[in-house]
């Protein structure tokens, strides 16, 4: 290797060291790029080519998109839409074992189909289930994982923050890409259904049936009850999801919709005042601040790293084992899995999808199927130990009988069931590739 190709693995090295530490990724990839350019690039180098990608990523307009899309969320979690919703799934399916936690998925998975920031979903959802399912003895591993399992659902579910950001550095469609991942995205989501019937019905007391005193409501009320909290969500997610598959809209436009419409549904639910949009404005600042910055810094980190020729290695790394296109794939998905153990999954993004894409298009595969792969993969990272950050949400709104190794625990079999759906789209590529196939003929 070469003193810069060398100086590239060092600084990749130093990254995960760093994160491991907890310095905060995006101060710690910004640093690194800079103090790497300056050693191995020049200062010279630096001056124009960190203003021209920084003008890149702020005049790109799907990334727009971003801040759009968790403001949407902030306001949802504001108007309570989640609450009645969860409020008469959890009255209907109160007669069947493990009630609670199928209503919790379908919310979930409903919530994550509106707005897909992993936060927003796993705070709300888990500030609505959490003290029912604790109170009725429901096992605490299993309440856990079913929050967190349902919660990383909104990152492949469109409207996916993840996806938004992955398709402009893979050279591919956001709206391709959302058709790509719904199909995967629901059949995840069934996947927990079936697992979380078939664990309470195995061991019933894990999730006992809800008493007959707290489900006694007219049939009638009851149909009206969910009827009522199903179409305000099924609205918004035609705003955003029916603009776009129909090809009514970009997907920047239809995070404006998406805004709009959960603006509507504050004022429809007798919530829209000055002090709930500045709450949601406050609440959205926070997580836009941190992506961006993520962005930033990894940017500054990918442009150095790759003029150094730090991609070159990896690639010949991929390529040196020879085990043809299929193996080769393998490692790849396998060395995402790892990083994201330990690497902030915007950073991973923007890191390794610049040394991917070209590979993926020079060995055959579709790209559009590589990234529901890819994507997957990372979703896969969201739960996975020491930083799984599905966990670090919860955690901070759990009461202190629910410990981590609950948590753990929990999240293994949605662990599990997430690499099942991997495989899936790996032996069945149209799960993935129908979806894009029948819209491109629709728009």
């Amino acid at each position: 290797m070469t003193l810069p190709e060398i100086l590239s693995m060092v600084m990749l090295g130093l990254s995960i060291v760093g994160i491991m530490m907890g310095i905060p990724v995006a101060f710690l990839l910004m640093g690194l790029g800079f103090i790497f350019g300056i050693i191995g690039v020049g200062v010279a180098g630096l001056s124009y080519m960190y203003p021209i990608s920084m003008f890149g990523i702020t005049s790109n307009y799907s990334f727009l998109a971003v801040p759009v899309f968790i403001f949407m969320g902030t306001i949802l979690v504001r108007s309570g839409i989640a609450d009645r919703l969860y409020g008469s799934l959890h009255i209907l399916m109160g007669p069947l074992k493990g009630g609670l936690t199928l209503a919790t998925i379908i919310v979930a998975t409903l919530f994550g189909a509106c707005t897909g920031v992993i936060g927003a979903s796993i705070v709300s959802i888990g500030l609505l289930a959490l003290p029912g399912m604790l109170d009725r003895q429901y096992n605490k591993p299993l309440v856990a994982g079913t929050i967190c399992g349902g919660g990383v659902l909104g990152m492949i579910i469109p409207p996916s923050i993840l996806l938004i950001l992955y398709g402009p550095m893979a050279n591919l469609s956001i709206a391709d890409l959302f058709f790509a991942s719904a199909i995967p995205g629901l059949v995840l989501s069934a996947l927990y259904l079936v697992y979380v019937a078939l664990a309470c019905h195995i061991r019933p007391e894990w999730g006992p049936v809800l008493p007959p005193e707290q489900r006694n409501i007219p049939r009638g009320k009851l149909i009206k009850m969910f009827s009522g909290s199903l179409i305000p969500p099924m609205f918004l997610i035609l705003a955003v999801l029916g603009t776009i598959f129909f090809g009514i809209a970009a997907p920047t436009e239809a995070a404006g919709a998406g805004a709009v419409g959960a603006l509507i549904l504050l004022a429809v639910y007798g919530k829209f005042n000055w002090q709930n949009v500045r709450g949601a404005i406050l609440d959205a600042l926070p997580s836009v601040a941190m992506v961006m910055f993520v962005i930033l810094g990894a940017k500054f980190f990918t442009i150095t790293f790759l003029r150094l020729g730090g991609g070159d290695v990896i690639r010949r790394f991929l390529l040196s084992f020879h085990l043809g296109p299929t193996g080769t794939l393998l490692v790849m998905l396998s060395i995402a899995f790892i990083m994201g153990m330990f690497m902030d999954f915007i950073g991973m993004l923007f890191i390794i999808t610049p040394i991917y894409a070209p590979l993926i298009r020079g060995m055959g595969f579709d790209p559009l199927w590589f990234g529901t792969l890819f994507c997957l993969t990372l979703v896969v990272s969201l739960s996975t130990p020491p930083f799984a950050y599905a966990i670090f949400y919860l955690k901070g709104i759990a009461p202190p009988n629910m410990d981590l190794m609950d948590m753990y625990k929990g999240i293994v079999p949605f662990i599990g069931l997430q690499l099942i759906m991997i495989a899936l789209v790996w032996c069945f590529p149209d799960l993935a590739l129908w979806l894009p196939r029948v819209m491109s003929g629709v728009k």
